[in-house]
């Protein structure tokens, strides 16, 4: 009885109250950028390939851990360093979803490259408020709070999936889509009025008034190099996939490589303000991270992050054309995938958190990635027996519960990696590794699909989740050893374990 009193005690605070406001401002330009937007270009006849490759745009939610240390170094002049960051892209992002209204997808170049633009800059800008919001996050909760917290912002992130894909496909059927993105731009307004109201974090007051240094500003150059060439690849065109993923690979290993080759510093003697330079900025993270976990162990936490989700990530990228091809309609797919698959989710995340709580983060990833993986199955069944209303009842709400799992316990997993000295950057880092799993390894699943056809393709996401599972015993045993991490401003005794 005392716990579940402390439970209802937690979730209504105002802290919380907050985290599921932020978390609903954090999902809402997803969808507009990937399922939602799919279905209106696949109304409009664009080539499945075209749409698959889409996915590209979304590559700032991969590399966001290149600028995150940005967020570290400057601090708005208003609001701190978090909530300020936090409305800055907000407002940003309230006017780039606007502008997506004025476009309308076709199969023209010129057309689909400026349709890739706006989206790309929504995808950039939403890139950065999750860099903010997830160091928030991360700061402002206690280490009893964690799987709870979790829960409340996966919740509130899944809320806004609901607007974009249920309301939004709902409102297509009756409304032109220009319409139907202005009214989504203004719900925006949601997480503004919120960055405003929710608490403060820890250090949400420190100021940094250094001024810019030479390594400042050639660090700043090669993000606008990096900036300006994304920007490029879209208006002159797609780039062929092999060579992309070479370029994007070529990138993070400079910076990587960079970061331990330039001198290290005594990290205990850090002091818990904003680092004086980039330099300290984008270092200090990966050299603390990769001193506690050590390079081998290190190495296979972040190749697990990167592939626990790949197969969910293969479906997730071509389940609305998928529906679209065997003849459900909007309503349908917003009815049942929106409303009753977000019904399922909603209580895959509080089921999620209340045994988050019992049994722990790393047993947890145990079942629900293997949850996870099975759940796949049902739209291999689906693509098998056709349009059939039943099965695809079993398999969004399946699919959906599963979802709402994996994402507390990687959301939750993600939060206890990080040293609250650089937490912006270290959990930049980690979402950037999923989101990679989810934009840019699921890109060419629209050529997959044309290649195999939907049932197999299917099967080969169940395959394709294999890889992640297997790393589970080296990076979250069954039976783990704890792991203390002091957090700053708590007593040794509110150390957090992994």
């Amino acid at each position: 009885m005392s716990a579940t009193k402390s439970l209802l005690q937690v979730f209504q605070s105002r802290k919380m109250a907050a985290l599921l406001l932020l978390g609903f401002s954090s999902g809402l330009p997803l969808f507009l950028t990937s399922r939602t937007l799919q279905i209106w270009m696949t109304e409009e006849n664009v080539d499945l390939g075209v749409i698959g490759l889409f996915a590209v745009v979304a590559l700032p939610y991969s590399l966001k851990f290149l600028w995150s240390p940005l967020l570290d170094r400057f601090v708005p002049p208003f609001m701190g360093r978090r909530r300020g960051w936090l409305v800055i892209t907000q407002v940003g992002l309230l006017v780039a979803i606007a502008a997506m209204a004025f476009q309308k997808p076709a199969q023209d170049v010129q057309v689909l490259q400026l349709l890739a633009l706006n989206a790309l800059i929504i995808t950039f800008l939403s890139a950065t408020q999750d860099i903010a919001g997830d160091a928030y996050r991360t700061d402002v909760l206690k280490p009893n709070e964690l799987e709870t917290g979790a829960s409340v912002w996966v919740l509130g992130y899944r809320i806004a999936l609901l607007a974009t894909s249920f309301l939004a496909l709902v409102l297509a059927d009756y409304l032109p889509w220009n319409v139907v993105y202005l009214i989504m731009a203004a719900f925006m307004a949601v997480g503004i009025i919120t960055s405003f109201w929710t608490p403060e974090a820890a250090g949400e007051n420190f100021q940094n008034r250094t001024p810019l240094s030479s390594k400042d500003v050639l660090f700043l150059l090669l993000i606008v190099l990096l900036v300006a060439g994304l920007l490029g690849s879209v208006l002159i065109g797609y780039i062929p996939l092999n060579v992309f993923y070479w370029v994007v690979a070529a990138v993070i290993g400079v910076w990587l490589t960079t970061s331990f080759l330039l001198p290290k510093k005594t990290l205990a003697n850090e002091l818990e303000s904003p680092p004086q330079t980039l330099q300290d900025a984008i270092t200090l993270p990966f050299q603390e991270f990769f001193q506690r976990f050590g390079t081998l162990q290190g190495s296979l936490i972040l190749a697990f992050i990167l592939l626990y989700k790949l197969g969910d990530a293969l479906v997730g990228n071509m389940a609305n054309p998928f529906l679209v091809a065997i003849n459900f309609s909007k309503t349908q797919i917003g009815a049942i995938q929106g409303g009753m698959g977000f019904l399922a989710t909603t209580v895959g995340v509080l089921a999620g958190g209340a045994i988050l709580t019992k049994l722990g983060i790393n047993r947890c990833l145990w079942i629900f990635g293997i949850l996870q993986l099975l759940s796949n199955l049902g739209y291999y069944i689906l693509a098998i027996a056709g349009k059939n209303d039943s099965l695809l009842v079993i398999a969004i709400n399946i699919e959906n519960f599963c979802a709402g799992l994996v994402t507390v316990v990687t959301v939750a997993f993600l939060m206890s990696l990080c040293n609250h000295r650089f937490t912006t950057t270290q959990f930049a880092l980690f979402s950037s590794l999923t989101a990679i799993s989810r934009d840019i390894l699921s890109a060419p699943a629209g050529e997959l699909v044309k290649a195999t056809g939907w049932p197999s393709f299917f099967l080969i996401t169940i395959v394709l989740a294999l890889p992640g599972l297997l790393l589970l015993p080296f990076v979250a045993p069954w039976n783990p050893q704890p792991v203390a991490m002091p957090r700053p401003g708590l007593d040794d005794d509110d150390s957090y374990k992994l």
